[in-house]
């Protein structure tokens, strides 16, 4: 691969727009002043945001260790 080709390669990478977030953007309090009805989405999306942000993520783990397996193969006393 020659040089400028590569050099070409990297710019366009570079200059790709940026990917999108998988989690939703979290939502802006509307102000203790605020309708209640304006409340009433805050909260609502709120509630949303949270349940995609904290919800279980289940798989093998990066560790490769089981769940409850002794660190370093050694056996429990």
């Amino acid at each position: 691969m020659s040089p400028r080709l590569l050099l070409v390669a990297c710019a366009v990478v570079a200059l790709l727009p940026p990917r999108p977030r998988a989690a939703p953007a979290q939502p802006a309090y509307p102000g203790d002043d605020a309708p209640v009805e304006d409340l009433l989405r805050f909260y609502n999306d709120l509630q949303q945001y949270l349940n995609v942000v904290t919800r279980p993520r289940y798989g093998k783990r990066a560790g490769g260790r089981a769940l409850g397996e002794e660190p370093l193969g050694a056996p429990g006393c």
